[in-house]
Formats: structure tokens, C-alpha cells, sequence
């Protein structure tokens, strides 16, 4: 019988290595953190599988899965051993006949192996127990601005930084998939809660200002409620810098400006008449991307966020032309803040103390 062990025992032994024995797809929307894929059968081939076993037998289903997973055995074994020195911690989806065949072989085998009970789903749900109550510790940081002024690549160049896009693989905007495969919502939890948890011992947290929604993906009403009460800083950029910070990012090739083009085309009539899409189609057409890209900026993006903004109160406005002295600038603000709540938690421990 394989021997088994839990995902929060898993995640605290040292020297492992996690093996995801589901295909290539189920690997894909969303898995363990620095685990590796190695599917026993392929997208295809599990919906054949799946099909046998609907329309024939159990029995009839396995066989045709030992089948395809015989002929990539070899190759599934060199892989394998390639992490003998280490813990082998296989999982499938529920821990259920793929992650106990394969244990059952590499135990065979003389392998230190170990099958995760429940499979990805026990992960799943440690990472929803988890993330849906997190407390922050550090302070919050917002960075909040229109279209293009720089903010994702400030955070770049900050320490203590959470890339909510960079996490959903998204811009947040009809645009916002253009030239990206963006994530899951389980893939951007898993990724989200990595990323609390190597930062919820420091001093502060710089985050950009999103909406509730990024793309497909939903933050965290925790996250969402600890952004909205934290300390706002707008970021500004003049509309030359905007929209060639467009055009760098969604005008790369031929293929994203087809997309941008059809994208424009299907935008809702009252955030763009028809004669204004068809003026920045033909300008990309012509190859005055800075046109079309100002167009875009300053009558559909600016218009649509500047709601957004507009709910918040920023306690600092910072200009991002230059980058670097923008970064400074920040640098500096949550250096002095950090201070200050530093010395009113001091003196307020102070004041408690001498009432005792």
C-alpha cells in the first residue's frame, strides 16, 4: 500500500520534489508551486479514457490507460530519476488511480516516494482555507493612474511589490489579454497566496490600484478591502509617454494589432461612436500607431477609469516622465510614512504602558 501524506505535512518537508501526474491541460488552469508535469496520459488520450469509461466499463477505461501510459513509460521513468536524491511527492487530481499507480511502481522501484492524499484538490482547499481569511501585516501602498502612466513598471523597480496583472496575466481592460495567456482564478490564487506569504513579514506593501475584477479573475474581497483602505499615491505621465508606453506594449507585432483592431471594432457604442473606431482602425492601418494610441488613451481609457479614481482620496501625486526619479520619490514617501506609524505605535504602547 503507497504511503500517503498530507499537503500541509508535504509543503514543510525539506528536500522534495512535487510530481503532477494530470495532463498537460489540468497542469495548465493551476498546480503546486515548483511542481513538475509528468502526465501519465494526454489530453486526448484522458478523453478517451473518460469516454471508454461513460460508455463501456471501469475495467475496460483502466486498461486503455495502462495502455497509453505503457508507451511513455520509459520516458517517464529517465525523468523521474533525475530527482532520486529527493523526496518524491506524487499527486493527481484527488489522489486517486493515477498518483496510486505511479507511487506504486516508483515504491516497486526502490524510490522515496510519497502519494499526496487528496490529490491537487487538498491543495486547492488549503489554499482557499488559507487566502480567503489572510490577514495583512505590513502596511498598504496604492499606486493608482490612468492608462499607461508606468505603474507596472514602477513596481519593477520597487522592493515589497505585488503585481496583480503580472499574477492574472491581464491589464484589466478590453485590451487587456492582448499578446498573453491570462491565468485562472485558481492559478492566480495559488500565485497570489506564494506572494502574501514572502511578504507578510515585511515592513509594507506596494500594490497597483485595480478594479474588484482583473480580466476573468476576481481579487480577494480581503485584498480588496485592504486596498481601498490603504494610503493612495496617483501616478500621472504625460499623454507622449502614454502612448508610447501603448504602443510598446500592445502594438508589438502584426498579429496583436489585428487583435487591437478587431477589439476597437466591437467596443460599445457609447464609449466609442462607430466613425471614431473606424478613424483609429484606418490609422493603424497607416501605421500612426502614436495617433491611434493617444485617440484610444484619452477618449475611451481615460474616460472609463477616471470613475475609478475619483472614489479615492490620494494622500500624494507623483509624475513618472522620469521613472527613476518617480521611483525615488516612492522610495522616499513609504520610508516617511513607515516612520511615522512606527512612532505613533511606540508612543501609543508608551502611553498604554504607564496606565497599567
Amino acid at each position: 500500500m503507497p504511503q500517503t501524506i498530507s499537503i500541509e505535512n508535504a509543503l514543510k518537508l525539506p528536500n522534495t520534489i512535487f510530481i503532477d501526474t494530470r495532463t498537460p491541460k489540468e497542469f495548465q488552469e493551476d498546480h503546486i508551486p515548483n511542481a513538475i508535469n509528468l502526465a501519465i496520459l494526454s489530453n486526448d488520450e484522458r478523453a478517451i479514457v473518460g469516454t471508454i469509461y461513460k460508455q463501456v466499463s471501469q475495467q475496460d477505461a483502466i486498461q486503455k490507460g495502462v495502455e497509453f501510459f505503457s508507451q511513455r513509460l520509459p520516458d517517464f521513468l529517465k525523468e523521474v530519476t533525475k530527482h532520486k536524491d529527493k523526496t518524491i511527492i506524487i499527486n493527481c487530481w484527488r489522489g486517486g488511480m493515477r498518483s496510486h499507480t505511479v507511487v506504486s511502481l516508483l515504491e516497486s522501484l526502490k524510490f522515496n516516494v510519497l502519494q499526496l492524499e487528496g490529490g491537487y484538490k487538498s491543495y486547492r482547499t488549503y489554499i482557499k482555507n488559507n487566502l480567503y481569511n489572510y490577514q495583512i501585516k505590513p502596511k498598504v501602498f496604492v499606486l493608482w493612474g490612468v492608462t499607461c502612466t508606468g505603474k507596472t513598471s514602477l513596481l519593477t523597480k520597487l522592493h515589497n511589490t505585488i503585481d496583480l496583472e503580472g499574477l492574472a496575466q491581464h491589464r484589466g481592460s478590453m485590451y487587456g489579454a492582448v499578446g498573453l495567456t491570462p491565468s485562472s482564478q485558481k492559478s492566480f490564487e495559488t500565485q497570489l497566496y506564494q506572494r502574501l506569504e514572502q511578504l507578510n513579514n515585511k515592513s509594507y506593501i506596494i500594490i497597483e490600484g485595480e478594479s474588484h475584477r482583473i480580466g476573468d479573475v476576481m481579487i480577494p474581497d480581503f485584498l480588496w478591502k485592504a486596498m481601498n483602505n490603504a494610503t493612495h499615491i496617483l501616478i500621472t505621465r504625460s499623454i507622449h509617454l502614454r502612448a508610447q508606453a501603448a504602443i510598446d506594449e500592445y502594438f508589438k507585432t502584426i498579429p496583436h494589432l489585428d487583435e487591437i483592431k478587431s477589439i476597437t471594432l466591437n467596443l460599445p457604442h457609447n464609449l466609442l461612436s462607430n466613425k471614431r473606431k473606424q478613424e483609429i482602425v484606418h490609422l493603424l492601418d497607416q501605421n500612426n500607431l502614436l495617433a491611434a494610441a493617444k485617440i484610444l488613451l484619452t477618449e475611451y481609457y481615460d474616460p472609463l477609469y477616471q470613475n475609478t479614481l475619483n472614489k479615492h482620496t490620494y494622500s500624494f501625486e507623483i509624475n513618472s516622465d522620469d521613472e527613476e526619479k518617480a521611483v525615488e520619490e516612492i522610495i522616499k514617501l513609504t520610508s516617511s510614512l513607515r516612520s511615522q506609524t512606527h512612532s505613533l505605535s511606540q508612543k501609543t504602547a508608551t502611553t498604554n504602558a504607564s496606565h497599567l
